[in-house]
C-alpha cells in the first residue's frame, strides 16, 4: 500500500476493538437487566408478604373481646400460608389504652420464594371494653382515681391563685 494513497475503510484492529467494546457492553446490559428483574421480583414478593401481614393484623384486631385476643390463634393468609399469632397485653398509664405485643409466625410460600419467619409488633390500642376484664378492672379503677385526684389538685390550685 502506498502511504500517500487515500484509504477508505477500517483497519482490522479497529473492527476488533469495536466488536470487543460492543460485546462487553452487551454483557453488562444483559447482566443489569437480570439483576433488575430479580430485584423487582423480590420487591413484589416482599410487598405481598407485608400486605398479608397487615391483613392478618387487621383481622386479629377486629376482635374486641380481650379474652379472644389473649388466647391467640391461627389465620390462613393468601401468600404466606398459615399464621400463628400470640398477643401479650399490658395496661398503660393512660386510661383504656393498652400496649399489645403481637407475635406473628408464618409458614412462608416456596412458590413465591417467601421463607417462613416471625414478626413482632408493638401496638397501642384504645379499648374501653377491656377494662371490664378482671385483669384490668382494679388497675383501671386505680388509674381513674389517680386522674380524679389530679383534677381535684388542679382545681384547688386555680382557686388559690
Amino acid at each position: 500500500m502506498n502511504p500517500n494513497s487515500n484509504c477508505k475503510g477500517f483497519m482490522l484492529i479497529e473492527v476488533l476493538v469495536a466488536l470487543a467494546l460492543f460485546g462487553l457492553s452487551a454483557v453488562f446490559l444483559v447482566d443489569g437487566v437480570s439483576v433488575a428483574s430479580r430485584t423487582m421480583r423480590v420487591m413484589k414478593d416482599t410487598r405481598e408478604m407485608e400486605q398479608d401481614l397487615l391483613w392478618v393484623r387487621s383481622q386479629i384486631f377486629k376482635e374486641h373481646r380481650y379474652e379472644e385476643i389473649e388466647e391467640g390463634g391461627e389465620i390462613q393468609a393468601l401468600t404466606i400460608g398459615e399464621v400463628n399469632w400470640e398477643a401479650e397485653v399490658e395496661m398503660t398509664n393512660v386510661l383504656d389504652l393498652y400496649e399489645v405485643i403481637l407475635t406473628l409466625e408464618y409458614d412462608g410460600n416456596d412458590d413465591l420464594g417467601i421463607a417462613s419467619g416471625e414478626r413482632i409488633s408493638k401496638i397501642y390500642l384504645f379499648r374501653p371494653g377491656w377494662s371490664s376484664d378482671s385483669d384490668f378492672a382494679t388497675e383501671r379503677s386505680r388509674l381513674l382515681e389517680d386522674k380524679r385526684d389530679k383534677i381535684r389538685e388542679m382545681k384547688e390550685e386555680r382557686r388559690n391563685q
